[in-house]
């Protein structure tokens, strides 16, 4: 039971004390060092800032400034759940409240993400202030199911057309697949004034594509996680297979050192323990290859491959290897983005 128990523990954010890991309502769990938090309990943080570089931490909070301001908060009460370590305070003048991220979003509280991350309680938090009025009865323009008969913490409105109605929960969610891009008002289409509202009401928009984008995305660039590990010498001679390598000796598998997109285990292309670099047929045939590299082709080349790669006018296989080498480089690109969702470019 103790060890059941300790471990639950383990799984909770420290800001908070939950271990729930729902991404539309907690964002992301960082996991390091024994360390676990909840990314939306992150931002609204007192005295808890991004001090590292990009791909450094977690969305460039340290794990050393999460610790912290956890200490700090060791004995600061939630005003909802009446726990320890409450990290969120309410921004208001003389407003006592503090609580925890997921505690004051159950109960009516807000936490802006964006320009300084300012939280307010239930009682001093933003709210709409729109002149409008329902025909009957109105339902979400999201869910369909019906709303409330004016503006509060859970129903909200375009200010732009004020006739589209929304539940919070609905619109949030809207908001984290839309990105910061191209969230808008589902009826009017408004983007600039309809976001800058809902920002300002608590809604989180990353700044990132369509939800669906970018997994159509990162499913094109699925194959290239992945080093290449298949040796494709005419003839392999290892018994292990073509799919096998060791770490060093004979069987060592090489990429090629231009395309990295073909391989070779060391015996199989003759290629002593003292080689270091190797090119493929293709790669080989390009007037930048040297005569060295040209002669270290796979045993049992046909002729026909072999003037092919020694830069015949028929030779086949540059177009798509030098393909294969651009996608590596846009895929570099694609990794080398901002990583920080919630702060403006």
């Amino acid at each position: 039971m103790k060890r059941k128990a300790r471990k639950s523990r383990e799984d909770e954010c420290v800001l908070c004390r939950r271990a729930h890991s729902d991404p539309d309502d907690y964002g992301q769990m960082y996991r390091e060092d024994g360390l676990c938090a909840h990314e939306f309990c992150l931002y609204p943080a007192k005295g808890l800032f991004q001090r590292g570089t990009d791909g450094e931490g977690f969305y460039r909070f340290l794990p050393g400034d999460i610790r912290r301001v956890v200490k700090r908060a060791a004995r600061k009460s939630c005003c909802v759940c009446r726990r320890k370590r409450a990290t969120v305070v309410c921004q208001q003048k003389r407003c006592a409240c503090k609580f925890h991220f997921p505690c004051g979003s159950e109960r009516g509280c807000i936490s802006q993400f964006f320009g300084e991350y300012r939280s307010f309680c239930w009682e001093h938090r933003p709210e709409q202030r729109v002149e409008t009025h329902q025909d009957g009865d109105t339902t979400c323009i999201i869910c369909m199911e019906p709303v409330e008969d004016r503006t509060s913490y859970s129903t909200m409105v375009c200010p732009v057309c004020k006739h589209a109605w929304f539940h919070r929960g609905c619109i949030q969610g809207q908001a984290l697949r839309a990105g910061f891009s191209n969230f808008r008002c589902p009826q009017c289409k408004d983007g600039d004034r309809f976001l800058t509202e809902l920002l300002r009401l608590g809604i989180r928009i990353p700044i990132r594509r369509l939800a669906w984008e970018q997994e159509e995305e990162e499913e094109t660039f699925e194959e290239l996680y992945e080093t290449y590990s298949r040796c494709d010498a005419s003839q392999c001679l290892y018994r292990g297979g073509r799919e096998q390598a060791e770490e060093e000796g004979p069987w060592q598998l090489l990429l090629c050192s231009s395309c990295a997109a073909s391989g070779t285990h060391r015996r199989c292309s003759a290629m002593g323990h003292t080689t270091g670099l190797w090119e493929c047929d293709g790669c080989a045939g390009r007037s930048t290859a040297s005569s060295t590299q040209s002669e270290l082709v796979c045993p049992g080349t046909s002729q026909a491959a072999l003037a092919s790669s020694q830069g015949s006018p028929d030779a086949g296989g540059s177009s798509s290897v030098l393909s294969r080498r651009d996608r590596r480089a846009g895929h570099s690109r694609f990794l080398h983005r901002p990583l920080n969702p919630y702060s403006r470019p």
